[in-house]
């Protein structure tokens, strides 16, 4: 029998607390992130093919690597920064024209994850709220799923015009 945890009333599937949320979305991300890219907030898991922008030892989500790349992905960071929209801001002057950005979020349905409940997340967003973001912040053709078995959803948006630094 797969392992089910309670939390708050609600169950969850124990793969949860096993991190790695980048192994659930990794095939869908690799439809939309090809060639050069970087992996925000890789962990220990980082995005196959990606370079690995590692936040946990001193690295800076608002200083990425100098260049324009094809793609960023980031799976389960944008949550635990301080400002979301200066970064979503800074990670889009790497972007090429056309370039994509895709973010695997925590969805705000588990409980666990919420800012309240997990002190290490300042921020919970909804799909269509960060779709939203997304496109106030210059991304076009923004598409988004809804929650997943992982309890997180996607969002991806494409580069609208290229930004200054």
């Amino acid at each position: 029998m797969t392992d089910i945890f309670e939390y708050k009333g609600d169950l969850y599937p124990g793969y949860l607390r096993e991190g790695n949320a980048m192994q659930f979305i990794a095939p869908t991300a690799a439809k939309f992130c090809q060639g050069n890219g970087l992996d925000v907030g890789a962990g220990p898991w980082p995005f196959a093919g990606a370079q690995a922008v590692e936040l946990r030892n001193g690295g800076d989500a608002m200083n990425l690597p100098s260049g324009e790349f094809d793609y960023i992905v980031s799976s389960h960071c944008l949550e635990h920064l301080i400002d979301p929209v200066a970064a979503i801001e800074h990670w889009r002057t790497r972007l090429k024209l056309g370039g994509v950005l895709f973010l695997y979020l925590p969805h705000p349905s588990q409980k666990y994850w919420r800012p309240q409940n997990c002190r290490k997340h300042r921020h919970m967003f909804y799909p269509d709220d960060m779709a939203e973001m997304l496109r106030d912040l210059g991304f076009v053709n923004v598409i988004f799923g809804e929650r997943d078995l992982n309890w997180s959803f996607a969002c991806v948006g494409f580069n609208g015009e290229k930004q200054d630094e």
